[in-house]
């Protein structure tokens, strides 16, 4: 029987990813200066602060506190509402030599023979529906975070987005695992309280926040999904060349939109 196959993507700005793109922007600087360092970084980011802790053997300099800045503030986090701003955050390192008992287990003198500080297994599956090998809904789904982040950089329309969003992808498959028509696709972002409410009592702060989420709507179906066309032109390319069969049209609910949140998850 036919069945949903559901991918959900987070924005460059999702904590769990600043925190991802602080930990490479490190490896990445001391590898530049010193291809034979062994870097095991790990970052959490939180309201206001960013740690950064791990075990380093290198022979190079890095500023962290720039490195991290530098990452944040390309992202986006560039306004001291967002309670996160990369020119003002606090960055603590706890960044220390790697330990002689994990260097030993390293390190040869020949480079060709050294082992890793730890042992890691990973197991997944290629799939012949997009040209990247991944799964088509998720493919979509990362793709139309990236238009949204192209909007918001240029900032001429959709100007309360913010750096944290997500978008999740619903595709349709029919009996023979082949895609047939986009179910539903959800888009969540962090934005500014745009509309303010007319007073301080309960009712007029949701009136303001339905206000907002009918503008997000409006903008997300006439701005994002027009931008966004030749992502869905390219679904039925790969739907095309994987099922004989003909592809309904596809169908974009565009089901909700989330309310404001900072970004103080860890």
């Amino acid at each position: 029987m036919g069945y949903l196959f559901t991918s959900e993507s987070v924005s460059e700005g999702h904590p769990d990813k600043v925190a991802d793109q602080i930990s490479d922007a490190v490896l990445d600087k001391l590898l530049a200066y010193d291809p034979s360092s062994k870097v095991a970084c790990e970052t959490l980011v939180t309201t206001g602060q960013v740690v950064l802790a791990g075990e380093v053997k290198t022979k190079a300099y890095i500023d962290l506190q720039r490195v991290a800045r530098e990452v944040i503030n390309k992202i986006g986090y560039t306004k001291s509402e967002y309670m996160f701003e990369g020119n003002s955050c606090g960055v603590f390192s706890a960044i220390h030599e790697q330990s002689p008992d994990i260097n030993r287990g390293v390190e040869r003198e020949d480079p060709m023979n050294q082992g890793a500080g730890d042992q890691g297994m990973m197991f997944g599956y290629a799939t012949n529906e997009t040209e990247n090998y991944m799964p088509l809904s998720l493919d979509l789904a990362h793709k139309l975070l990236m238009v949204l982040a192209e909007i918001r950089r240029e900032g001429k329309v959709m100007t309360y987005l913010r750096p944290d969003s997500k978008s999740q992808v619903t595709i349709e498959y029919d009996d023979d695992r082949h895609p047939v028509r986009i179910d539903t696709i959800v888009v969540s972002t962090q934005h500014d309280e745009f509309i303010q409410p007319e007073n301080d009592s309960k009712e007029a702060q949701l009136k303001a926040d339905e206000e907002m989420l009918a503008q997000i709507r409006k903008d997300v179906i006439e701005i994002l999904m027009p931008m966004s066309s030749l992502l869905f032109s390219a679904f039925s390319t790969s739907a095309m060349m994987l099922s004989t069969s003909r592809l309904a049209s596809s169908s974009a609910s565009l089901s909700r939109t989330l309310m404001p949140r900072s970004s103080n998850r860890v």
